[in-house]
């Protein structure tokens, strides 16, 4: 794989890099290594949510295990909510849009394809729910967590509320003719015949 970048010029900026990180406090290098590891993973989308995937389970295992914790799932489960509608949600909201004029999304289809923004980012969203169950799994572990509650009430309250805000969201998405993802740009495929 040839680089674009000749070594003599790769170990110049490394030595910038240290001589700039040798000057600045703990927080701000811990700041600068967090950034290049969310560099680096960001192309990983799947084995991101596998690992997500893997705390989840983890943290319900931990929950089924010790019959409790009710109270702090209903919260993730809020919090995972309140970001999942960030991330189906386009970024600029298309009624106050209406009122201004200008639209982010086409009209028509004479308009130029613009692909969906959303709210909160991809990676965003998977940095909250991957940092929400870092916290929760050692949470789990503690009783003063563990608050009393009658989880059958909790449940059916965050179904009535889940269900509420995706209707309230999809009516949303068919007023303004929008999907919560990409699938690019759309081509249509004439039948040419092929000349022999």
């Amino acid at each position: 794989m040839s680089s674009y970048f000749s070594e003599e010029e790769k170990s110049k900026s490394n030595n910038l890099n240290n001589e700039s990180l040798a000057n600045k406090s703990f927080f701000e290098k811990l700041e600068f290594y967090y950034s290049q590891i969310k560099d680096k993973i960001i192309i990983y989308q799947a084995e991101r949510w596998g690992v997500v995937g893997v705390l989840a389970l983890i943290y319900f295992i931990r929950m089924f295990r010790t019959k409790g914790y009710y109270a702090l799932t209903y919260c993730i489960g809020i919090h995972f909510l309140n970001s999942f509608i960030g991330f189906i949600s386009p970024l600029d909201d298309p009624e106050l849009e209406l009122n201004s004029g200008d639209s982010f999304l086409p009209q028509k289809n004479s308009e130029e394809f613009r692909p969906f923004q959303r709210k909160v980012k991809e990676f965003a969203f998977w940095s909250l729910m991957f940092w929400t169950f870092i916290f929760a799994i050692p949470m789990t572990f503690f009783e003063v967590f563990n608050i009393p509650v009658f989880w059958p009430l909790l449940l059916i309250y965050f179904l009535t509320i889940f269900f509420l805000i995706m209707r309230r969201q999809i009516q949303h998405m068919i007023k303004y003719n929008y999907l919560p993802w990409d699938a690019g740009k759309k081509t249509y495929n004439h039948n040419i015949p092929s000349q022999k």
